[in-house]
């Protein structure tokens, strides 16, 4: 195993994880904070939590993670006890991208700010949702995983859980944008703007600052959120396709 220190964010700490998994090379972002906070993930709904995750998961495993029932909390496990972290002090994501490919981003007013880190694929399964025609359907928790756009999002502020969820709107809004700037397309039917992939997950976690109750457009966090996202989408997409500038 291999760590790869990122640096201090606002005092949360970055690393990258090199690491086996079942043989396979593979590595994980991890970010962790010096207190629990409140977070909400798309994949685990809401936690408290020290540590976040986003992993990467080599296409070579995809058919062993989803034939064997638990397999992402054995590998889950597997990579947190290298790091001497447990399950259930962290929130992690999963994707196809490696890690390398990562992108984070800040936006600052006063004393609010939000951190925004990204990985984008968006070379298998672009799609505009609602208008592509689903390829799967979940039985039993079983589906394909391919390319992801996956966010995970810091701010200073103290926010509750409804506020936590109202940010995924933010973010999600953000994201579209990202992916009309950059003009990506369907990869079912190009003709068509993408509005995301078939897999995208989201963490938002909460600060210990200010209460804030109001992360829409309307509001000097929601646009900071907002601008943090579009931008570092934006990075992570170029940095997956590996396009310059």
């Amino acid at each position: 195993m291999e760590r790869k220190i990122l640096g201090e964010f606002h005092g949360i700490k970055g690393e990258i994880v090199n690491h086996q998994v079942w043989g396979t090379p593979a590595n994980a972002l991890f970010i962790g904070f010096p207190e629990t906070r409140n977070v909400l993930s798309s994949r685990e709904g809401f936690r408290q939590v020290s540590v976040v995750g986003n992993c990467y998961l080599p296409e070579s495993l995809w058919s062993v993670l989803h034939a064997r029932p638990g397999s992402w909390m054995d590998y889950l496990k597997e990579v947190l006890n290298e790091v001497n972290r447990s399950p259930d002090e962290t929130a992690a994501l999963s994707t196809g991208v490696n890690m390398e490919d990562f992108a984070w981003g800040e936006k600052v007013f006063e004393e609010l700010w939000v951190t925004a880190f990204v990985t984008a694929g968006v070379k298998s399964n672009a799609m505009r949702i609602g208008k592509d025609r689903a390829s799967d359907i979940e039985r039993n928790g079983k589906f394909d995983k391919m390319g992801t756009i996956n966010t995970i999002l810091f701010t200073g502020a103290s926010l509750d859980l409804a506020t936590l969820a109202a940010s995924f709107i933010t973010i999600t809004e953000a994201k579209n944008i990202a992916l009309q700037e950059l003009d990506v397309r369907s990869s079912y039917t190009p003709q068509w703007q993408a509005t995301g992939t078939g897999t995208d997950q989201i963490i938002v976690v909460s600060g210990k600052g200010d209460r804030c109750t109001n992360v829409g457009g309307h509001s000097k966090l929601g646009e900071l959120m907002a601008e943090a996202v579009t931008s570092t989408t934006i990075c992570a997409i170029k940095k997956n396709l590996k396009v310059a500038g």
